[in-house]
């Protein structure tokens, strides 16, 4: 038995060595032997990157392309009905290993043990999340949306990582939760612990809560600034930058909720230095004002549109 699991280690290393002209993410997405033990995987790692950014990319996308989100297991946990098993098996890393399934605190605790066992210091933060479902959090309210994730340091700097969302919800976006900047990441994750926000000015819930929700699909489109709602006496100026990508096009909405929305009337479209500027009348909006922003992907070459609605959430 140990010489065949030898010659599958030697193989899978050397077809791991051969593909390393490969990216990281395809060398990860590549290895999904069941007869592979957790110490083959961070001996691979370890002996074919010196990087312990690389690493930790590696381990990011192996786990995203290996652990099925255990959906009837946070059901009970939703429902304080979780039983001694579903703790076992979302807190013990060789269980997570083992059932190749977990919750997000199984991605993240299988996460942490790779990257402890490479000498990478790796803590898992607990917090919350929202969505365009539920944009504004409530803790007393909406355990459905605890969370867990990672933050690692590396060469110095914690670095925040977040192996459960690179498959999250309807919008594929692999690459967006690893490494995620600060001003990303609060954008959707608050955490328990003021201090894993890591930015210089940490928000606080209410802030939290009276910020923008965006889809990262906003971002990954092109879009490299967060818009803004500016005003004047008689004004509103729904302000963004202008993305290279010139077929996706914004749509803004308003209403008294989070639920019902209609086009914004009036606008005036003011193009300049790079922004686009949408003018409306502050008499036309009422005061508590929920808004808004779909993505319109124009083909130009078929004359067909692709909606993207709820990428943007914010009220005023």
């Amino acid at each position: 038995m140990k010489k065949i699991l030898l010659i599958l280690f030697l193989v899978v290393s050397t077809n791991f060595f051969w593909a390393q002209s490969k990216s990281t993410k395809e060398i990860a997405e590549g290895i999904v032997s069941d007869n592979l033990m957790m110490s083959d995987l961070t001996d691979l790692a370890k002996n074919n990157f010196s990087d312990d950014l690389e690493i930790a990319r590696f381990f990011y996308y192996w786990i995203s392309a290996n652990i099925e989100y255990d959906h009837e297991a946070w059901d009970r946990i939703t429902k304080g009905n979780h039983t001694e098993a579903d703790s076992e098996n979302n807190f013990n890393p060789y269980k997570i290993f083992e059932r190749k399934k977990a919750v997000c605190e199984g991605y993240s605790q299988l996460f942490k043990w790779f990257m402890l066992e490479l000498g990478i210091e790796t803590l898992v933060v607990d917090g919350y999340v929202r969505h365009f479902t539920n944009p504004i959090i409530e803790p007393e309210l909406d355990q459905n949306f605890s969370h867990a994730w990672n933050v690692s340091k590396i060469d110095g700097e914690w670095k925040i990582i977040d192996t459960t969302w690179s498959q999250q919800f309807q919008t594929y976006v692999p690459d967006f939760y690893f490494d995620i900047s600060p001003e990303n990441a609060i954008i959707t994750h608050f955490p328990s612990e003021e201090k894993w926000q890591l930015l210089e000015k940490p928000l606080s819930l209410d802030e939290f809560n009276s910020s923008q929700y965006i889809d990262p699909l906003y971002f990954l489109t092109g879009f490299t600034e967060k818009p803004s709602l500016k005003e004047d006496g008689n004004f509103y100026y729904f302000v963004y930058k202008n993305n290279p990508n010139r077929n996706w096009l914004v749509r803004l909405g308003y209403g008294t909720d989070n639920i019902n929305y209609e086009p914004v009337p009036s606008i005036q479209v003011i193009n300049q230095d790079g922004y686009t500027y949408y003018k409306f009348d502050k008499k036309l909006i009422p005061e508590k004002a929920a808004f808004k922003v779909d993505l319109n992907d124009f083909n130009e070459e078929k004359q067909t549109m692709a909606i993207y609605e709820n990428i943007i959430l914010f009220r005023i």
